[in-house]
């Protein structure tokens, strides 16, 4: 691809990356051998060749125009079939039709049943059969219940004897004690249940989950870091301001609006500590990760999660610049979008010429539903 000869506009930036997104789509999309039609996190399926429910619920939440609501109920319905005996949810089905629920470390990943919930949520808002939600509530309550999480909190606890992933996108770092992003995802997941159950016509569940989430947003100031402005990834392990999901975090509206601000105007402040061509850094510069669980050449400083940029993260990053300077969002999304249009998609990327898995769906279709809900209150 080559470079565009003049700077975009917004809305020319939005339909460029709309069209990308479009491609990855169609190109990610492949028969599985349980009987659906998946989609692998990078087109033509060179790379993560298995369906993984992280990032086909990203696909399905931020573009659902380019994916049919009778393929995600497919899948959604695969995946509850799919539950361990003991209720766990499956992190990703491999080509060979291997249900996996450990991704690295000593237990589970933490973030499986969050997603589940969250494409349930996605395929609702999509248009699903009236009986969708009374048919998935008691699965999904069942399968958030093996979550990790801290009785008196809410919040979501990884061992720091046993380390394990807890989210995807960080699925190779130690993130351990109360941890950011799996405790955002289960206040989302709450959230949906609720709605959720609502739709079901049980007023008494959905009022149980919806307090669950409340119990959630009022102990995130738990992991709120008055030196840095920001969240800590981690209470234990990776005590480090987190700016995944301390964006993460506005766009969810967890905090109140004065700490999404106080967030907005750090992240903006600070923004060329963790932004690189339009794509996000986890951490501010020059921190890398304290601890990791997958000791390797390709995970040290510098590789894959511990230090590169990603476009998965710029749309959160977008809406939080918008709180505190109208347009910077906008602004960092066209710059996005002519990074692709120039040097292609990526999973991540950095300085020497780094980069890593192309063709990479979420890098793309995070920020495309971002940019949308910015443009949309322009």
């Amino acid at each position: 691809m080559s470079a565009p000869s003049r700077p975009l506009t917004p809305a020319a930036a939005f339909e460029r990356l709309q069209q990308i997104v479009a491609d990855l789509i169609a190109n990610a999309r492949v028969d599985h051998p349980l009987g659906v039609v998946s989609y692998t996190p990078a087109a033509f399926g060179a790379e993560y060749p298995a369906l993984y429910l992280r990032d086909f619920t990203y696909m399905a939440e931020s573009a659902p125009g380019f994916i049919p609501a009778n393929h995600v109920r497919a899948i959604i319905d695969v995946m509850l079939a799919h539950l361990s005996p003991t209720g766990l949810c499956p992190e990703r089905i491999s080509q060979a039709g291997e249900v996996i629920y450990v991704c690295h470390g000593s237990g589970p990943a933490a973030d499986s049943a969050l997603f589940l919930a969250k494409l349930c949520a996605a395929h609702q808002r999509q248009g699903a059969a009236p009986d969708f939600a009374a048919q998935v509530l008691p699965k999904l309550e069942r399968t958030l219940a093996m979550v990790p999480s801290e009785a008196a909190t809410g919040l979501v606890w990884i061992d720091p004897a046993a380390p394990h992933t807890g989210y995807g996108f960080t699925d190779t770092i130690a993130i351990t004690g109360r941890h950011l992003f799996c405790s955002l995802l289960r206040f989302e997941a709450y959230k949906a249940l609720a709605a959720l159950a609502r739709s079901a016509g049980q007023p008494e569940a959905a009022a149980r989950h919806a307090g669950e989430a409340e119990r959630i947003r009022a102990n995130l100031d738990l992991l709120w870091s008055p030196e840095h402005g920001l969240y800590f990834a981690g209470s234990q392990d990776c005590r480090q301001a987190d700016v995944w999901g301390s964006a993460y975090a506005c766009v969810l509206g967890a905090p109140d609006a004065a700490r999404r601000h106080a967030i907005a105007r750090t992240l903006y402040t600070q923004r060329d500590r963790f932004v690189w061509r339009g794509q996000i850094r986890h951490l501010l510069l020059p921190e890398h990760w304290g601890r990791l669980i997958v000791e390797a050449d390709w995970t040290r400083p510098g590789e894959f999660q511990n230090g590169p940029f990603w476009g998965t993260a710029s749309g959160w990053v977008a809406e939080t610049f918008e709180l505190h300077q109208r347009g910077a969002g906008l602004d960092l999304l066209v710059a996005l979008t002519a990074d692709f249009a120039a040097h292609g998609v990526w999973e991540c990327v950095g300085p020497n010429g780094y980069q890593r898995v192309p063709q990479n769906v979420s890098s793309a279709c995070l920020p495309y539903a971002s940019f949308e809900r910015l443009l949309l209150r322009a």
